[in-house]
């Protein structure tokens, strides 16, 4: 993959996402049900919301609740904001910088904030931040949840992360269309970042992200999915 993200890279994981991530459909549910029923009216950002399909899953299951789909691809938020057409004003885009501040404060504290496979973009130094700011911005009860990929901390680790990685997609390839183009597709893209390093791809392990997330001030922080360096995690700002 090359070093920055490009629009390529955007069209190339709308077409092939369901390919290369790993039980997309479960992790959907997974974040999905992590996140608590808002009380009336409520806001939840989707951070790097893509293509919008975690927005859907978010907007299907909380029918009182706005999602705010923030990206800063013009192709993710244009398809994205096709996609959700039918949910009208309850969902709406914003393009952002996942790095920068100026969108960490918000007129509506949310209800949740989730990201799928976007703060592993961030060093450590910055998922930090990002975790301390979104414990600032949520409202009380309200929930960080993350999909995301995450460092193994040793080579026996790092070696099965990228095995089951590969045979996941290889399996989803031949299950999706009958042959292995897709999973062709994944290696000649060097999509993986476990077989193809990339200054782009900044994977933290999972330990220190928990740690983070409590030195944060979240409670309630736990692993709930994992599957080929893949990982569901956050946790939960306490009510006052």
């Amino acid at each position: 993959m090359q070093q920055d993200w490009e629009e390529d890279d955007s069209g190339e994981f709308i077409e092939l996402g369901e390919y290369f991530v790993p039980e997309r459909d479960v992790q959907m549910d997974v974040v999905t049900s992590l996140v608590p029923e808002p009380e009336g009216a409520a806001q939840i950002l989707d951070l790097c919301c893509g293509q919008g399909r975690l927005s859907g899953a978010l907007l299907a299951a909380f029918p009182q609740a706005t999602v705010v789909g923030l990206d800063l691809s013009p192709t993710m938020l244009g398809t994205a904001q096709q996609e959700l057409s039918s949910y009208g004003p309850r969902f709406v885009t914003e393009k952002f910088d996942l790095a920068a501040g100026d969108w960490r404060t918000r007129d509506q504290a949310p209800a949740a904030v989730v990201s799928s496979l976007a703060v592993h973009h961030l060093d450590g130094d910055g998922k930090r931040a990002l975790f301390t700011d979104v414990f600032a911005m949520l409202r009380p009860g309200g929930a960080l949840v993350i999909a995301d990929l995450v460092q193994p901390v040793g080579e026996r680790g790092l070696a099965l992360a990228r095995r089951m990685w590969n045979e996941s997609v290889k399996a989803q390839s031949l299950a999706g269309t009958g042959g292995l183009e897709p999973y062709e597709r994944f290696h000649a893209l060097e999509w993986s970042c476990y077989e193809y390093p990339d200054e782009l791809d900044k994977p933290s392990p999972l330990p220190d992200q928990l740690g983070w997330l409590r030195d944060a001030g979240f409670t309630d922080v736990d692993v709930h999915w994992m599957k080929a360096g893949h990982a569901i995690y956050g946790g939960v700002k306490p009510r006052k």
